[in-house]
């Protein structure tokens, strides 16, 4: 006993009560881990690693998970890598990975957080020599543009265009993604692009329309003005795989009329980065 109090191993007790052995954390094994784990919080809007994905995993989830099943320069394969979680876990614990999506709005997304969070670069030559990742295989043709469903379509426009898609589809009122001036942006917590959501109380902000057609007509820049109108927008972005020359009239008139412009983009013009152009 004088050996184990000399040691630090036994907590005396006020008089009249047992002794106790003492046992250091460090020293425990700690419990078995479970198969229900509810330690590790949900990512909600107000977290910093949200990036608005609806399906998007803790990153601590992920770690755990890979760090059980794998070891360092195994390789990690995402079939369904969404928004990248997966693959930023492993990356960060030196792990070799491969991801897989359908959605090209998910790829992305994906790549932008992995060059943010990681600090790789999206370049062929940095990848051969593993130090940087490639994305394969995304609709870069208008041909397939054309075929992918219309909801990913509109995604794709508003991202390359440098805007934030809406979440809700359905009952959108005309306005299909917003972009917000640098200058009207306040920082972002946690070095994580904001959700729509957070940006409703600014009054900066531009209206995007997107129509996944071969001509957009009069009749939908028409609806598009009245979408202007009614948010008194000074500024609107139109994207559609070409526009009739009733639409191209009917832009410049707009203007004349009321001195709101419409910046319409083609889709040809995004494939082939020749946005700076139309928005010097």
């Amino acid at each position: 006993m004088e050996r184990l109090i000399a040691e630090g191993r036994v907590a005396i007790p006020p008089k009249g009560k047992k002794p106790r052995y003492k046992r250091y954390l460090d020293e425990s094994k700690g419990m078995a881990l479970q198969s229900v784990w509810d330690d590790l919080s949900p990512v909600n809007s107000q977290a910093r690693e949200s990036l608005g994905y609806p399906t998007q995993k803790p990153l601590s989830l992920l770690e755990r998970i890979i760090r059980a099943s794998s070891n360092e320069n195994d390789i990690v394969l995402d079939a369904f890598c969404g928004c990248g979680t997966a693959l930023v876990a492993a990356q960060k614990l030196k792990r070799q990975w491969i991801g897989i999506d359908i959605s090209p709005t998910a790829c992305r997304v994906m790549a932008k957080r992995l060059r943010k969070d990681t600090g790789l670069q999206e370049d062929e030559a940095l990848w051969e020599i593993g130090r940087g990742f490639v994305v394969r295989d995304l609709p870069w043709s208008e041909e397939k543009l054309r075929s992918i469903p219309p909801f990913e379509f509109e995604n794709w426009a508003v991202i390359a265009i440098g805007g934030i898609p809406n979440k809700a589809k359905v009952g959108d009122m005309g306005i299909d993604g917003r972009i917000f001036p640098v200058s009207a942006i306040p920082a972002p917590r946690g070095g994580m692009l904001a959700e729509v959501g957070e940006f409703d109380f600014m009054g900066e902000w531009y209206p995007i329309q997107v129509k996944q057609k071969d001509k957009a007509g009069r009749p939908d820049i028409d609806s598009f003005e009245a979408v202007m109108m009614r948010e008194d927008r000074k500024k609107g972005f139109f994207v559609a795989f070409d526009y009739s020359s009733d639409a191209t009239r009917e832009i410049d008139g707009f203007f004349r009329r009321s001195g709101k412009s419409i910046v319409a983009f083609t889709v040809k013009d995004i494939l082939e980065e020749r946005l700076a152009q139309k928005l010097a």
